[in-house]
Parts: structure tokens; C-alpha cells; sequence
């Protein structure tokens, strides 16, 4: 099983223009902001599964932005009633990425309860016709391709490797330094278009 930061680089490498990036609290949020990510990225502090209702609001309210939501096996297992408001809401610019690795990583690697989840059974049980899981780098941007296309919200599973030595870097930036950096790429990218019209 690969871990994290491969399928992180080919999540960034296949960004496209007209994508925002909402990222749950913990390691992919540690990890963007040492990354060249040249779409506006909005990464979560300190809150456990709030990653899907922020990207939904994003999403229902900038139709034309594809937004994906960053969010975690532990984060999800908090509120996993977050999927059936998604497929109620029918967003088609909607995409939330789910990083399985069975343990809660932002608070010291903890163990997830033993229940086996299927999660791509659940995210079909909310109601979200388009799931798939995704089991190497490679197979990411074909994904995220097919999931740009779907009539409704998508959700890509990735199982990851859990790896307790894994390097992530420390939280770099302010949560007022998040804010205010989103705002800029998001108006900027608008002004961008504007001009191109």
C-alpha cells in the first residue's frame, strides 16, 4: 500500500485552473503549503470534519469552481452524515477526496475504532452515485477527470499506508494567514477569467 505524500504529488500535479482545494486539519494541510499548488487551497486548523460542509458551502455558492475537499478517515468518522447533505445538495462541482489509513494521525496516530467501514459503500448509501476508490498515484488524475464529469458531488477513496514515522512538517501558517491567502486566490483567479472573457 503506498502512503500519503505520493498520492498527495499527483493530486497537485492534476489540479486544474478553475479548482479550489478545501483540506482537512492534519497532514495533507501540514503538507500544501510546501507545495507548489498554484490553485487557491483553504487548509483546515483545528477542526475535525468540517473540510466537506465548508467545501459544499464553496461549492453551492461558486458554481463555477470545482472544489475537492481533503478530508480523513478519522475526520469523516466524526460526522460521516456530511456525505448524505452532499448528495442532497446534488453539487456537480463537487469532489471529496477520503484518505483511509485507519488511524487518527493529527493527534498521535491513533488507532480508528476496529469497526471495518466500507467507506465507498457508505458514500453510496448517502446517496453519491459517483465513488471510486483509488488504490495507486497513477490511477489519481484519470479519477479526478471522471469526477469533474459527474452529474452530482463524487467521492474518491484512497487507501493510504499509515507510517508513524512519516516527516510531515509543522502547521506553517496563521489561520488569518489562511484566510486571507484563499481570498487572494480566489479573486485573483476571478479576475484572471474576467480578463480572458
Amino acid at each position: 500500500m503506498t502512503g500519503r505524500k505520493p498520492f498527495l504529488d499527483a493530486l497537485v500535479a492534476a489540479l486544474g485552473a478553475q479548482d479550489v482545494v478545501v483540506s482537512c486539519l492534519g497532514a495533507n494541510a501540514r503538507w500544501l503549503p510546501h507545495m507548489n499548488v498554484t490553485v487557491p487551497v483553504f487548509a483546515l486548523c483545528d477542526s475535525m470534519s468540517a473540510a466537506v460542509p465548508l467545501a459544499l458551502g464553496i461549492a453551492l455558492s461558486r458554481p463555477e469552481r470545482h472544489v475537492i475537499a481533503l478530508e480523513g478517515d478519522g475526520s469523516l468518522l466524526m460526522s460521516p452524515n456530511v456525505l448524505a447533505t452532499a448528495a442532497a445538495a446534488r453539487p456537480a462541482n463537487l469532489t471529496i477526496v477520503l484518505w483511509v489509513n485507519g488511524h487518527y494521525e493529527s493527534s498521535g496516530g491513533q488507532a480508528l475504532p476496529a469497526a471495518p467501514v466500507d467507506w465507498a459503500a457508505l458514500a453510496r448509501a448517502s446517496g453519491i452515485a459517483s465513488v471510486e476508490t483509488v488504490g495507486e498515484p497513477a490511477g489519481l488524475a484519470p479519477a479526478l477527470d471522471r469526477a469533474r464529469r459527474s452529474a452530482g458531488p463524487a467521492v474518491l477513496v484512497l487507501p493510504i499506508a499509515f507510517d508513524p514515522a512519516e516527516q510531515i512538517p509543522p502547521y506553517s501558517e496563521r489561520p488569518e494567514e489562511i484566510r486571507t491567502r484563499f481570498s487572494l486566490g480566489v479573486n485573483l483567479t476571478l479576475l484572471k477569467g474576467n480578463e480572458r472573457g
